[in-house]
């Protein structure tokens, strides 16, 4: 999934729609953070770990700050997140969550 697909479905969202999306967000981030447990078989967890801890930081900096200012677009928020993901090397690990939030969406355009 490209950043510009990411933005193709997330830009034109209302307020409401994009937090209800960043929600579906962190918790699919929760998720992809997972593959760092010790249980998982990586040869470095802690690494994968501290990366989506860093990661979730910047989605919560992001919901805080975008409800009283409109200096930190979604454009920038998304490109900073796949910037960061891929310099900590779970660029694949938050691509799925970043996949599996925005079928989240199309599900509830369905219902």
């Amino acid at each position: 999934m490209t950043i510009q697909e990411v933005l193709d479905v997330v830009v034109p969202l209302s307020r409401e729609q994009r937090v209800v999306w960043l929600i579906d967000l962190g918790w699919a981030m929760t998720v992809s953070a997972r593959g760092g447990y010790p249980l998982a078989g990586q040869a470095e967890p802690v690494p994968h770990m501290m990366a989506f801890n860093e990661l979730q930081h910047q989605l919560f900096n992001y919901l805080i700050h975008s409800r009283e200012k409109d200096d930190w677009t979604i454009e920038d928020f998304i490109q900073g997140l796949c910037e960061k993901a891929t310099a900590s090397g779970v660029k694949g690990d938050l691509g799925w969550a970043l996949k599996s939030s925005l079928e989240k969406i199309a599900k509830r355009r369905v219902q």
